[in-house]
């Protein structure tokens, strides 16, 4: 083997990596805590199967290429809020912008259920 063949082939190689590494960031653009945390969730609904594994982890990838991760954020973050009781959260509850983009997340997620369920 030739040094030239040797660095040849270790640039292809970085070549090869980094092409995996933007294809999988252009896959799921969302944290991975948080696809990690929609996959748990959506088992625990589900069934903790191997099947309901590839299904949840392909309803979170239809999500995320519908829905942008800062529409997500706030749609969640609307979700936990209005499940909090009291006069200090009624807001999210009772806002009719808050419910749109709530409601945002749920077509994505009705999608998600047609491509993967």
């Amino acid at each position: 083997m030739t040094i030239r063949y040797v660095v040849a082939s270790a640039v292809f190689a970085a070549a090869l990596a980094a092409a995996a590494a933007v294809q999988q960031a252009q896959a799921n653009p969302y944290p991975t805590e948080v696809v990690t945390d929609y996959v748990i969730g959506c088992m625990a609904a589900n069934g903790e199967t191997q099947e309901m594994l590839r299904r949840c982890a392909c309803s979170i990838d239809a999500v995320a290429s519908i829905l942008p991760y800062d529409t997500y954020e706030r749609a969640d973050t609307i979700i936990r809020m209005a499940a909090v009781s009291g006069d200090n959260t009624a807001m999210f509850r009772e806002m009719t912008f808050l419910k749109g983009i709530v409601d945002q997340l749920h077509l994505a997620q009705i999608e998600a259920d047609f491509r993967c369920f």
